[in-house]
């Protein structure tokens, strides 16, 4: 294990190079470039807040920074299950011309992934700003340990989408179909208090691991506290859960890959 992680570690200049080649590719021709990354987010949080705070009667002042808090975290977990999926398939060329370990090629994917975070954030620190500037010290002190939670959880899910992506080429199509389904139960727009009424729906909404890794980011920006241990706790056990698979599949795959690709 300690060899691999050095010949990651030795690799660093190449994956690094890669990251911010991708980075630039993703805005090259673009008249607004980088701005898209939290510009889409802000539109689509004013849509979704003039849509649903109307269905479920919330205040929009309160309600549009939840709903932003959960594009940009859902739009990292969607990237890394469907756009990670594509990773190997992407660095075949390097992969047939390079002997270094294949897991540098998800963690491109995932810093990407991590770095598109960031950018975004920005959109909910601007927000913030005008709803709750007391807030924004908090979550800026926060935001550098979620953001490294975050990448390994990116890392982890890239890893596994690209090892199932390289076998079975309909990976992609069917994980958008799960994503959007559960895109509407999860708790991106909805809010804890919806489910008071109902015991057993309040329970699955505290239980829902997605609710957890949101509040990393939603305690701190918009309630201004720490997030629980329980959150961050929960968000290590997924982690670790997803991790322990990728390893098998690393360990059971990785010199396979080539000849599906």
């Amino acid at each position: 294990m300690k060899s691999y992680v050095d010949r990651i570690y030795k690799t660093r200049f190449f994956w690094a190079h890669l990251a911010k080649a991708e980075l630039k590719y993703k805005f090259r021709r673009s008249k607004l470039g980088i701005l898209w990354t939290f510009l889409n987010p802000l539109l689509l949080t004013l849509l979704m807040t003039i849509v649903f705070g109307t269905v479920f009667g919330m205040s929009y002042t309160d309600y549009a920074p939840y709903i932003l808090s959960g594009l940009i975290v859902w739009e990292l977990i969607s990237s890394s299950v469907i756009g990670g999926g594509n990773t190997f398939l992407i660095a075949d060329p390097y992969i047939r011309q390079c002997n270094h370990p294949i897991i540098i090629y998800p963690l491109k994917s995932a810093l990407v992934n991590t770095g598109t975070f960031l950018i975004a954030t920005n959109a909910l620190v601007i927000w913030m700003l005008f709803v709750a500037p007391q807030n924004i010290l908090l979550g800026v002190m926060t935001i550098p340990f979620t953001t490294i939670l975050y990448f390994f959880l990116s890392w982890g899910i890239v890893s596994i989408a690209s090892f199932i992506n390289t076998k079975f080429r309909d990976y992609p199509q069917v994980m958008s179909l799960v994503m959007q389904g559960l895109w509407y139960v999860s708790p991106v727009f909805f809010r804890g208090e919806m489910f008071k009424t109902n015991v057993y729906l309040e329970m699955l909404f505290n239980l829902n691991p997605i609710t957890h890794i949101l509040n990393l980011v939603r305690e701190p920006f918009l309630y201004g506290r720490l997030p629980s241990p329980m959150s961050y706790l929960y968000t290590v056990i997924i982690i670790l859960v997803i991790w322990g698979i990728a390893v098998v599949k690393i360990r059971k795959e990785e010199k396979q890959v080539i000849f599906y690709l």
